[in-house]
């Protein structure tokens, strides 16, 4: 009789890899805004790492790293350009249908964990770039040194 495979522990798998590697991303998000602490960036920067060596090590597809890809493009263009939130709509949707479709054999990233993490992620972005382009055209210089 052939050996049962065990379950892996809940811990394991692509849905925690995808968990760390956003949060990972938004601990990134809290050292830019809040410069000097060492803690969110060093504790984003290696969930980020973790969650993306994992999620690589089931072998994505290669239309999920070009929608993962894009989403990143689109958020950059939101962020640089005012684009009255089209390319940050454009880069969650592409965001949350990359981890969707990452891969081809069990086990899959669940659509009922990307969608809305992938949601409250592309809101975050969106609100920050906002705002970064907000104090960026109300930054004014005193040229003159009165």
């Amino acid at each position: 009789m052939p050996a049962i495979p065990s379950p892996q522990p809940f811990w394991i798998g692509p849905n925690t890899a995808f968990v760390l590697a956003i949060f990972g991303v938004l601990g990134i998000y809290c050292e830019f805004i809040w410069p000097g602490r060492l803690i969110p960036g060093l504790l984003g920067a290696a969930a980020l790492a973790v969650g993306s060596y994992y999620l690589y090590r089931l072998s994505p597809s290669r239309l999920s790293v070009v929608l993962i890809s894009a989403a990143a493009l689109l958020f950059m263009a939101e962020c640089l350009w005012k684009t009255f939130f089209i390319a940050g709509a454009l880069g969650t949707t592409a965001l949350a249908a990359g981890f969707c479709t990452m891969f081809r054999n069990p086990p899959w990233i669940v659509a009922g964990l990307a969608i809305p993490v992938c949601s409250m992620f592309g809101a975050v972005t969106c609100f920050l770039c906002y705002a970064a382009r907000t104090a960026r055209a109300s930054k004014w210089a005193d040229v003159d040194g009165k």
